[in-house]
């Protein structure tokens, strides 16, 4: 019996690979529970909503580590995020490589390649897509599939300042692989002051995860303040369909003139049964980002 339970836990967490991309989504956004989708600014735009870039003007650079502590992930991501061209047109560049050791001599390696653009249509409608290239290797390819291009597509409605509403949709090439999995996003942020964002997120996964068959919709909430403008703190927590588990965040930024320093953090603390008695192994992510503001000077458009 012991070891038919040993055996359970280990395939399970082995399965649980599949969404090896879909854990990383911006440190801000780790903070604030993964609620970010309709305030994407900065990274989380080409991430999670690129409409969402065209919100805030901003020149950024970022580099960011995470970790994800069950299966050993770690990922290295950099992005560069420019929203304060004249003509109003947002874009962003990023990378993302993904390694894992599994265990065994089994280890997985991923690379995810994104360009965004974004356009506002007056003040109240912003439009944008995400253009995706995933590359595949080792433990992290299903069947066969290895990577592919696909896309993602975002809208971001703001009725009022102080409300912002969101809906995109993922992965709408089907790539036939767990690392892209097909789903909409949607999400309402509510901005009752410039220093605080309060925000509620829902991502309803259509085709179901590869290898643990298991899809439906999570649910993320969070809030994210900043204090004298210097520092900023998160905290927020959801339930993650894939895993079935119930998680808290938090997280932390150190603002100057020139950059920030974002750190973030999320644990399980409800935990889903495989069987009877056996719960899903716990999920510890953390992360870690550089921020860079790059002072940008706007040039009238020529007449």
């Amino acid at each position: 019996m012991r070891r038919l339970l040993l055996a359970i836990v280990v395939t399970t967490a082995l399965a649980s690979s599949a969404w090896a991309f879909e854990d990383f989504s911006g440190t801000r956004s780790l903070g604030m529970g993964g609620a970010s989708r309709a305030w994407a600014i900065g990274d989380e735009g080409p991430l999670l909503n690129p409409s969402g870039m065209t919100v805030a003007k901003t020149y950024d650079i970022e580099a960011a580590y995470g970790y994800a502590g069950r299966l050993s992930d770690n990922f290295l991501h950099a992005s560069i995020v420019d929203s304060t061209s004249s003509y109003n047109l947002a874009g962003g560049l990023y990378y993302t490589y993904h390694t894992a050791d599994r265990g065994g001599g089994v280890s997985a390696h991923g690379h995810e390649w994104g360009f965004a653009l974004a356009l506002p249509f007056g003040e109240f409608v912003s439009l944008g897509g995400t253009i995706k290239y995933f590359r595949i290797e080792d433990d992290d390819v299903f069947a066969g599939h290895d990577g592919g291009l696909t896309f993602d597509l975002g809208a971001t409605v703001r009725p009022m300042p102080m409300l912002s509403l969101a809906l995109v949709g993922t992965n709408l090439r089907d790539l036939g692989n767990s690392q892209a999995t097909q789903g909409v996003g949607y999400g309402a942020a509510l901005i009752p002051t410039p220093s605080l964002v309060v925000a509620l997120d829902g991502l309803t996964r259509l085709t179901p995860d590869n290898k643990t068959g298991r899809k439906g919709t999570s649910v993320m909430v969070g809030a994210d303040l900043t204090i004298a403008a210097r520092i900023g703190v998160r905290a927020g927590g959801g339930y993650d369909a894939v895993t079935g588990n119930g998680y808290f965040t938090l997280g932390f930024s150190a603002i100057s003139e020139v950059g920030a320093f974002d750190a973030g953090l999320r644990e399980d603390l409800i935990r889903s049964e495989v069987s009877p008695g056996v719960q899903r192994p716990r999920e510890t992510v953390v992360g870690v980002s550089l921020r860079l503001f790059v002072p940008a000077e706007q040039t009238p458009p020529p007449q």
